[in-house]
């Protein structure tokens, strides 16, 4: 009996140990999907100047104009006073922020009881705040300016975060689960991993879409915009707010 009950013991450990390190996920990452490719029927020639608090909001801002080729579009960061080899000045501002989540707290009391922390995971938010503003090279004219809001919901487990609440039934689920309502600075490389090609694309489509029109006459203007309007790729709203702008620009 006790070498049964040490068998059911080891294979409990082994099950709660892998399930622990399960991969992360983001689970509404699909909806920063492009659907479709929506390119510019002009190339145009876009001068980035980035700002970015590190490194990592650096290499997005990077990934953004590297993407924007396939949009017909051929960026550099490489902007000088005279803006004579570019058409269009994109300034680009990342903010990126975490948080964990109370839900947490009760992921390990009393979830423990059922391991549920190894089998389901911590929930964390990780968010991006997004600024474009497009102006003339030539002129300086503000072309447009868009706020892209990027809101994530993470899963995933460690075993360094969950360890800890089996040496001591209760009284260690009870403090663990306080300190796993933050946020585990150590999954900020997978997120980015997982999450910086997809939401590079998703503001270089943006862009594009701003641009399509650009340098057309108003009546071509016009047309594209519409055209964008009947396939559903931007709402009613956007529709006015750009019809009102290509109006005033005449």
């Amino acid at each position: 009996m006790k070498k049964l009950s040490l068998a059911l013991s080891l294979l409990s450990l082994t099950v709660v140990i892998s399930g622990c390190t399960h991969p992360m996920a983001v689970k509404n990452l699909d909806n920063y999907h492009n659907k479709t490719i929506v390119a510019l029927d002009e190339r145009l020639r876009i001068g980035i100047r980035a700002n970015a608090a590190d490194l990592n909001g650096h290499r997005f801002i990077h990934a953004v104009g590297r993407d924007m080729l396939k949009y017909n579009a051929q960026c550099t960061t490489a902007v000088d006073e005279t803006n004579n080899f570019i058409d269009v000045i994109a300034n680009i501002s990342v903010v990126s922020k975490q948080r964990g989540s109370g839900w947490n707290f009760w992921a390990d009391f009393p979830g423990f009881l059922i391991w549920f922390p190894s089998w389901h995971g911590y929930n964390y938010h990780v968010m991006y705040d997004i600024d474009v503003t497009l102006n003339d090279a030539k002129t300086g004219k503000l072309i447009n300016s868009m706020y892209i809001p990027v809101r994530l919901d993470v899963k995933h487990a460690d075993i360094d975060r969950t360890w800890v609440m089996w040496s001591v039934p209760v009284i260690s689920p009870f403090f663990g689960g306080l300190h796993n309502m933050t946020y585990d600075e150590t999954i900020t490389p997978l997120v980015e991993q997982e999450v910086s090609p997809v939401l590079a694309d998703y503001v270089a489509q943006q862009i594009a879409l701003t641009l399509h029109y650009y340098k057309s006459l108003p009546r071509d203007r016009f047309e594209k915009l519409q055209q964008l309007l009947n396939d559903k790729l931007i709402s009613k709203e956007e529709f006015e707010m750009k019809r009102k702008a290509i109006v005033d620009d005449i």
